[in-house]
């Protein structure tokens, strides 16, 4: 090799050298609650006061007032991950890879925000739940999805609970969408939360007398620590406030115990102590003098279970798990960095696709070329940038073949309901009949948004979960 050669192969690599660009660059942590609507976070007007932590985050950062994403965890993982609607990657049911097995998010077809930061030369860990890949059939899925270190939660039926005949049974049930069955042995899963089941870098843990919370937690500490010199990106998506299976909607916390109280009170000790790991995780930051250069995002993946009810701005709000109504869908939002976003604000309106475009945006990560992506970059806004405005007049979102879209004031359902939202936020007058000017305004203006969509793409394979078996059983499928 020649030296006019070789210098210009060192300026190459100095110029296009992810880790280079990526050392000027903010670090990101973003952080996803599970069924946690909006009713139990204080800065949405709960009366709870479980979440004195996340309530701060929003006070001193920036709080969307309504962001939609889909109305159960394993498509809003997928929309906030892909930066993409599901009528585009074909996942507009629930399925529960981990579970039920037969297909995964795929690395190469839905490129997710992790594997871009990877890429640009970003240190990158999970901690928590990923859900949408079998990480016992893909061993190696994390990896390929662009995360170099990952504590997780498999989301699988426990061997060490089966015998054969239990495996035969489980598989029977799953080939012919059996709710009755499956539905009956998911008591059988690993353990999220006391005496877990976990995979640390692809090794299978049974963690006797420990609480999963805090065993993430750990690791998340862990991961901060060993790349506190370095940009990173952490993804802690928490398995708090889930529980432990449909047939356990709520399991008691460190704080207390107890099992012999209302799931209401257990399920807020659950909300409490997803909070005191927020303020825990962001004392971290401080301690490693991080905080002010690390963009904090905290969202929650859909609504509560609808046999939870609590407070919000004066009436009660039951969970909207798997509905397309505000509880269901309308989720929580912040953005928070000391030294790059002006705090005490709020933004109208925002989806799950938007988070991805920020945070490229944010770090200076080119978005990926040769798709299309449906988020728009919020940095310009959360930035408070001379002249920037809030990018976005409408929001949308989606469950199998029923899509919905929203203005700050009106909702239009492609099935023809038309709500004020801003005054009627638990849909109860449908309007479409109306005589008033502003809401045929608003339907006219919001069905054209419908209209401009494109038709669902189809699922990448037959999706498999509780809702799938139900509509394939009613012949909706």
């Amino acid at each position: 090799m020649n030296a006019r050669f070789s210098a210009a192969l060192v300026l190459s690599l100095l110029i296009t050298s992810p880790a280079t660009a990526a050392e000027r660059s903010p670090n990101v942590v973003v952080v996803l609650l599970d069924n946690l609507g909006q009713e139990w976070l204080g800065c949405y007007g709960s009366e709870s006061g479980k979440t004195p932590h996340i309530d701060r985050l929003a006070a001193e950062g920036v709080r969307a007032e309504h962001c939609y994403t889909p109305p159960v965890c394993g498509p809003s993982r997928i929309v906030l991950l892909t930066g993409r609607y599901p009528f585009r990657t074909g996942y507009t049911l629930h399925h529960d890879a981990g579970l039920y097995g037969g297909g995964g998010l795929d690395p190469v077809r839905d490129l997710i925000f992790p594997n871009v930061f990877h890429e640009a030369g970003f240190a990158t860990g999970i901690f928590g739940k990923w859900q949408v890949n079998d990480l016992y059939a893909e061993p190696d899925a994390l990896r390929r999805h662009g995360f170099d270190t990952h504590v997780v939660w498999p989301d699988a039926l426990d061997v060490a609970k089966m015998d054969d005949a239990q495996w035969a049974r489980w598989h029977k049930a799953i080939a012919e969408h059996d709710v009755s069955t499956t539905q009956a042995m998911l008591p059988l899963s690993e353990s999220r939360y006391w005496d877990p089941v976990v995979l640390r870098e692809g090794k299978r843990e049974v963690l006797s007398g420990r609480y999963g919370p805090d065993v993430f937690q750990e690791a998340a500490f862990a991961f901060l620590q060993a790349n506190r010199e370095k940009p990173f990106l952490l993804y802690c998506p928490m398995v708090l406030t889930h529980g432990q299976s449909f047939h356990e909607p709520v399991v008691p916390t460190p704080d207390n115990r107890s099992t012999n109280r209302p799931h209401e009170a257990i399920y807020a000790d659950m909300v409490s102590y997803a909070d005191k790991l927020v303020g825990a995780l962001i004392a971290e930051l401080e301690r490693l003098d991080l905080r002010k250069n690390t963009i904090v995002v905290l969202a929650t993946d859909n609504g509560s279970e609808s046999r939870l009810t609590a407070r919000r701005s004066g009436r009660e709000v039951n969970g909207g798990l798997y509905s397309l109504t505000e509880a269901g869908i309308d989720v929580g939002l912040i953005f928070n960095c000391p030294e790059l976003i002006p705090g005490g604000r709020t933004i109208p309106l925002a989806d799950f696709t938007d988070i991805f475009p920020t945070l490229c945006a944010f770090a200076d990560v080119p978005l990926p070329t040769g798709r299309e992506f449906d988020g728009r970059s919020l940095a310009p806004y959360l930035q408070a940038s001379e002249g920037a405005k809030t990018p976005r007049e409408w929001i949308f979102c989606q469950y199998h073949i029923r899509r919905t879209v929203r203005d700050e004031q009106f909702k239009l359902y492609s099935t023809g309901e038309l709500y004020d939202v801003s005054r009627d936020p638990a849909e109860l007058q449908n309007l479409i009949a109306s005589d008033d000017s502003r809401a045929g305004a608003a339907r006219k203006r919001l069905q054209a948004v419908l209209d401009s969509l494109p038709p669902d793409s189809p699922p990448p394979f037959k999706l498999r979960s509780q809702s799938a078996f139900k509509l394939e059983s009613e012949g909706k499928l």
